[in-house]
């Protein structure tokens, strides 16, 4: 089961949970939210999947080591956006963002596995958004962070962007996966890599 929480800036935190031990997916602003599911479903967090490093993606990082403590998975090339409020962006924010514990940060690269239960999540690195982006698959749901929304994709113009390397993890998502399955987006509403290929602006027909 996973359950969706909507945070500031319509940013979408995941919990992904099977049995009593669930995995986090990119913990935005309203961390109340994430620990009142985790209280009441009786769960345990085995770590925090970072899809990347934006700071609408991380708010709630430093949250949950407090209350909840868990290792924090980024991919290699996004660490340094931890702890670097230009990178991460929150130097336009009130507060900048630091991530207050460097010794729980573990990095992660295209085909690692995270067990879930009989199951486990598969890392997917899709650069283009940011230079360490990625997604994260489970069994047939797709959590695309800010690669692919509906009908749209990342911005390409932050820092360390790239729009031809964007467009790349794009095809490749479209490519791999079957016409059912679903996908989970950083922003905005689920749907399917068959809507995609039919309606997405950036797709190349």
């Amino acid at each position: 089961m996973f359950k969706a929480i909507l945070n500031d800036f319509s940013e979408n935190t995941y919990i992904v949970a099977n049995g009593k031990e669930a995995y986090v997916i990119d913990p935005g602003s309203n961390y109340e939210a994430m620990h009142q599911y985790l209280q009441e479903h009786g769960l345990s967090i085995k770590g925090v999947l970072l899809t990347h490093g934006h700071y609408d993606h991380i708010s709630g990082l430093n949250n949950l080591l407090e209350e909840e403590g868990a290792p924090i998975y980024i991919h290699k090339d996004d660490r340094d956006f931890l702890f670097d409020p230009g990178l991460n962006l929150s130097v336009y924010m009130e507060e900048r963002f630091k991530l207050k514990d460097k010794h729980v940060v573990h990095t992660m690269e295209e085909g690692d596995t995270f067990s879930l239960g009989k199951e486990s999540i598969t890392v997917l690195h899709t650069p283009g958004h940011t230079r360490g982006g990625v997604c994260f698959l489970y069994g047939d749901v797709l959590f695309s962070g800010d690669t692919l929304f509906k009908e749209a994709v990342g911005r390409m113009d932050l820092p360390t962007g790239d729009e031809s390397a964007l467009l790349a993890s794009v095809s490749k998502l479209l490519e791999r996966f079957d016409d059912n399955t679903v996908v989970y987006p950083g922003h905005g509403p689920f749907t399917t890599i068959a809507h995609e290929k039919a309606k997405n602006p950036f797709v190349k027909g």
